[in-house]
């Protein structure tokens, strides 16, 4: 059964508005009582399910420019005195068009656009509405192919209403929907959680590091390092890596991660890095450059110099065929930089 729209059938809420729009000269007169007229149609006719999308559609547009014009009006009475200025009316037209929106979704078909608009507004006027107000528009979402960009705005529109079992319904629903697509609702909400729900961000980090799509456990498991070794300590940041390095596929940025995590301590432990340089060169060395150079650019820093000679022939025995020249392109460039930084003390390895 269609419901009416609340704000019509809603005296008190009729005359607040109405006293606004007088009070402030928004409407002329001819214009006001146009405005009714086509509000008591408008409900009218959903009521006996005669009315069209597209007067659906021109009412929405009508509330909308009503809403912007209250909006700007309030802005501009605030910036002229310190008088307290009534926004209820900011309320009571969000609602109406809520209530409009809902009527498109349950009686026609919503396309992206309007899903776009509509999700825009509700970031706009955040503080007019709240998330229980929000369910059909969940609904709406699913019943369109995997859009990622209107996934996204959803999740930042729940984030801003700031409903945590909401927010967390949006993005599981979400990450069903994109499957491998959803890494961006991974990376938004872990990043809006990390210092308000440490305890959720921990739990949302573990399901990321085993989610069946690759590409976003790879992306995760770095993460959960970093989490780790801000929010907990060394210890137990160590015993976490030894635990994701079990996972496959191997994720050659968690090696790199946990090594500029090593090199961060104040007691760098030599042994430890190298140990894990070695086992990342291993793993990944016969077609990523950037271990190799990595590596020589810690034995240079912070290591031995005479070690470099060694990583450069490991890198040129282990590399591909085709990555070797590239290799030493790279490498010859890093001495330069060295060169540049520290002046002619560095040491050359001859070809």
């Amino acid at each position: 059964m269609n419901k009416p729209i609340a704000t019509v059938s809603n005296p008190n809420g009729m005359d607040c508005e109405n006293e606004f729009l007088k009070k402030h000269n928004i409407l002329k007169l001819d214009e006001f009582t146009e405005l009714n007229n086509d509000r008591t149609s408008v409900n009218e006719k959903i009521t006996n399910k005669v009315i069209t999308k597209h007067e659906l559609l021109s009412q929405f547009k009508v509330e909308l420019s009503l809403l912007e014009t209250c909006k700007n009006k309030i802005k501009g009475e605030l910036e002229k005195t310190d008088d307290v200025i009534e926004t209820q009316i900011l309320v009571s037209l969000c609602k109406r068009i809520i209530d409009l929106f809902d009527h498109i979704h349950v009686m026609f078909s919503i396309e992206e656009d309007l899903l776009f608009c509509f999700i825009n507004f509700c970031l706009d006027n955040a503080l007019c509405i709240n998330a229980e107000q929000l369910d059909i528009l969940l609904e709406a979402v699913l019943r369109i192919e995997d859009n990622q960009k209107i996934w996204i705005q959803l999740l930042k529109l729940h984030l801003k209403l700031n409903n945590f079992d909401k927010l967390m319904h949006v993005f599981r629903e979400g990450v069903r929907t994109l499957k491998n697509n959803s890494l961006p609702l991974w990376k938004i909400l872990i990043r809006h959680l990390k210092k308000r729900r440490p305890d959720m961000v921990q739990q949302l980090l573990e399901e990321g590091t085993t989610i069946l799509y690759d590409n976003i456990s790879m992306e995760i498991r770095p993460k959960y390092l970093e989490w780790c070794i801000e929010f907990k300590d060394l210890e137990l940041t160590r015993y976490l890596f030894n635990k994701l390095i079990m996972l496959k596929p191997a994720c050659c940025k968690l090696y790199l991660t946990m090594i500029d995590i090593e090199t961060d301590q104040s007691d760098l432990d030599l042994d430890v890095v190298r140990k894990l340089f070695d086992a990342a060169c291993t793993l990944f060395g016969r077609d990523n450059i950037k271990v190799w150079i990595e590596y020589i650019r810690f034995e240079h820093t912070d290591g031995s110099q005479k070690l470099k000679r060694s990583i450069v022939s490991k890198a040129l025995w282990k590399l591909e065929t085709n990555l070797k020249d590239i290799f030493l392109d790279e490498y010859n460039n890093l001495e330069r930089e060295f060169r540049k930084d520290l002046g002619n003390e560095v040491v050359t390895i001859d070809d």
